[in-house]
């Protein structure tokens, strides 16, 4: 299941392929569309899975093609500004163009394509196209949600990249099953995951897939933009019970079993 939502952590793709499955839905990885045609009122494609060609039918055909920068019909390169490979506007960290005086911001540079981030950063561009103080944008904290049901919801890196930038990484995964409010909404599908350096414990990471992770993610992001500690999380009063208390039972788990204590113990 580690081909769904490629990028996260590998738990992420498996719960959510997991939760899937229980629903009925047949995820099919590594297929090659043959054709498709519409035979009356149904969708038939034909998908090749390794040795095996099948027909699939269904009412409705979403295509997801994934998405570019959206510079390709406003002409900026006769305006000599640079654009990359992949048809991204190039700026600096101050959002300017090598062209001093034309800046950018939004989908057309390429970075993050997330509607808050381009909303953020079209503000400081336009400061710092008519401000001598120049604002220097910071990426470093992108809370992100997928909304499928369950939700999941990430800050921060992964553990992979927590290595690959030198941490020596702790990282834990706590189901949804040990979260109180999860088991009184009897909604227990999901985990949660934390990865942070093993050295400093600075929290480098979350991940979650469960009921309102687009909201708990909040909480993980604010620590995560003060450089918040495992202890940090561990040591704040949640209120009881809330998905939120997820974010503090994965923090205990680094000095203890969560699944071993009281509701409220620590």
């Amino acid at each position: 299941m580690r081909l769904l939502a490629q990028g996260h952590e590998p738990e992420v793709g498996d719960t959510l392929g997991e939760v899937l499955e229980k629903e009925g839905i047949k995820v099919i990885s590594r297929a090659s569309v043959r054709s498709v045609r519409q035979d009356e009122n149904r969708v038939v494609v034909k998908a090749q899975s390794g040795d095996q060609t099948r027909e699939l039918r269904a009412e409705k055909l979403l295509v997801a093609t994934g998405r570019k920068p959206n510079s390709d019909k406003i002409a900026i390169e006769k305006a000599g500004v640079e654009v990359g490979s992949k048809g991204q506007v190039c700026v600096d960290e101050f959002l300017r163009t090598n062209v001093p005086h034309i800046y950018a911001a939004g989908d057309v540079i390429g970075s993050q394509m997330a509607t808050p981030v381009g909303s953020q950063d079209g503000g400081i561009a336009a400061h710092n196209a008519f401000s001598s103080e120049l604002r220097r944008v910071d990426h470093r904290v992108i809370p992100r949600t997928i909304f499928t049901d369950p939700q999941v919801a990430t800050v921060g890196v992964t553990e992979e990249e927590a290595i690959e930038a030198g941490h020596r990484s702790w990282r834990s995964v706590v189901p949804m099953s040990l979260v109180p409010r999860a088991v009184a909404i009897r909604d227990t599908a999901g985990m949660i995951k934390m990865v942070a350096d093993a050295d400093t414990e600075e929290v480098l990471g979350v991940s979650m897939v469960g009921n309102s992770a687009g909201e708990v993610i909040h909480e993980a992001a604010v620590g995560l933009r003060f450089k918040a500690k495992i202890s940090d999380f561990r040591d704040l009063l949640h209120v009881f019970p809330t998905m939120a208390e997820a974010l503090k039972i994965v923090a205990i788990s680094r000095r203890k079993d969560p699944a071993k204590l009281s509701c409220c113990a620590e």
